[in-house]
């Protein structure tokens, strides 16, 4: 997927373990839940995760564009 992903000039910006939210909710790859078919609510631990990765792709899409990722 990632071949396909680059090949079309996109960035990848998986979180991996660089804030101590990604140690607690153990995936490097992004934030993901299971939902259980609407039986297991959201928790504290995924939204934590979730907000800092939308923030890590907030910050790299503004240095990519300001030319600082250069």
């Amino acid at each position: 997927m990632y071949n396909s992903v680059y090949h079309f000039g996109r960035v990848v910006v998986a979180p991996g373990y660089t804030d101590p939210v990604k140690f607690v909710d153990g995936n490097p790859y992004g934030t993901s839940h299971v939902n259980g078919q609407g039986a297991i609510p959201v928790d504290d631990t995924a939204r934590a995760a979730a907000a800092y990765q939308g923030r890590r792709v907030a910050t790299i899409a503004a240095a990519i564009k300001s030319g600082l990722a250069a």
